[in-house]
């Protein structure tokens, strides 16, 4: 408690600022990563190979109800949009599937910009919180009674520094975390698009064996 009260006593306006921003990262991180990690989830290579093994017997109503009953998996709700629209033809069901790919895609994108741009500002708040407290020394210093000039030197100081180590604390941690968010979305997305891919070739391989 006493830490967090010299920085909000000595940090200066913007050592609220910066406050705000780790604020932010908390609330958007966390969900994100929970999201992300958490709540979806790949397909097993069970259920995939049971459904390629549906598509390719041309059940695919069994596939269909296999893909109702899972839930928060990325690539089985790509796989029910296209097996749904299997029987308006292959143009249909490729759009069905770049329909379904794109709504995955901003799922998962969903806020991660933001994470990037409070790293952004909560570095540059640091060096504002910087250069903040260099001028309000100097400026002190001018007019200061010799005997009260290290004192005013040294709060000074301390505000720049602060502002500087909050500012650096909350950046870092925030790119950690974006690079994680990013990453993570990547993996995903890779998947369901394979997962599109993939069932194209089965669905084509099954009418050439037809």
């Amino acid at each position: 408690m006493e830490s967090i009260r010299i920085f909000f006593v000595e940090g200066g306006f913007t050592s609220y600022l910066i406050a705000l921003a780790g604020l932010s990262l908390i609330v958007i991180g966390f969900e994100r990563l929970r999201y992300l990690y958490f709540k979806i989830k790949p397909a097993t290579d069970q259920i995939l190979n049971q459904l390629q093994m549906l598509i390719q017997s041309r059940k695919y109503m069994e596939a269909i109800q296999i893909c109702n009953d899972i839930r928060n998996v990325p690539q089985i709700q790509v796989i029910k949009s296209g097996l749904l629209a299997v029987d308006s033809g292959r143009e249909a069901m490729k759009s069905a599937l770049g329909s379904a790919v794109v709504e995955v895609v901003k799922d998962c994108e969903k806020r991660i910009s933001f994470i990037s741009l409070i790293a952004s500002v909560a570095t540059l708040l640091g060096l504002l919180g910087t250069i903040s407290g260099l001028i309000k020394t100097f400026s002190a210093l001018a007019t200061a009674d010799p005997a009260k000039k290290s004192e005013l030197l040294g709060l000074g100081i301390s505000e720049a520094m602060i502002a500087t180590a909050a500012g650096l604390v909350v950046g870092i941690t925030a790119m950690v975390i974006y690079t994680l968010c990013s990453s993570k979305t990547d993996d995903h997305i890779s998947l369901v698009k394979k997962a599109g891919y993939d069932l194209i070739s089965t669905i084509e391989r099954s009418e050439r064996e037809a």
